[in-house]
């Protein structure tokens, strides 16, 4: 099957983000919240109306995408990488950056 391009896969994470039940996160994930100080209502956002600035890489250990979703949530650019097997709907949320002002 070919990548979707990434409006589609922009699209997806955003029509999936809505259902709170298909995201996951890793521990990982969770360590660099804390640490970056972000809160799940902020990678919620992120995932629900950001975009996606640099292009998705494929899995080099499993067969899906990373996509890293971008938007500014209370004066903090945030950035959540996603783990994504389209078209199944659920989303891992693999790390949080804090990307600056």
């Amino acid at each position: 099957m070919a990548i979707p391009s990434k409006h589609q896969l922009e699209r997806f994470i955003r029509a999936h983000a809505l259902d709170s039940h298909c995201i996951a996160f890793t521990a990982h994930a969770r360590k660099q919240m804390r640490a970056r100080k972000v809160t799940d209502a902020m990678v919620l956002e992120t995932l629900r109306l950001g975009c996606i600035h640099l292009t998705p890489e494929p899995d080099m250990k499993f067969t899906g995408l990373k996509c890293r979703m971008e938007r500014l949530v209370s004066g903090v650019r945030v950035g959540a990488v996603v783990y994504l097997e389209h078209p199944t709907p659920l989303l891992t949320v693999v790390t949080v950056i804090d990307l600056g002002e």
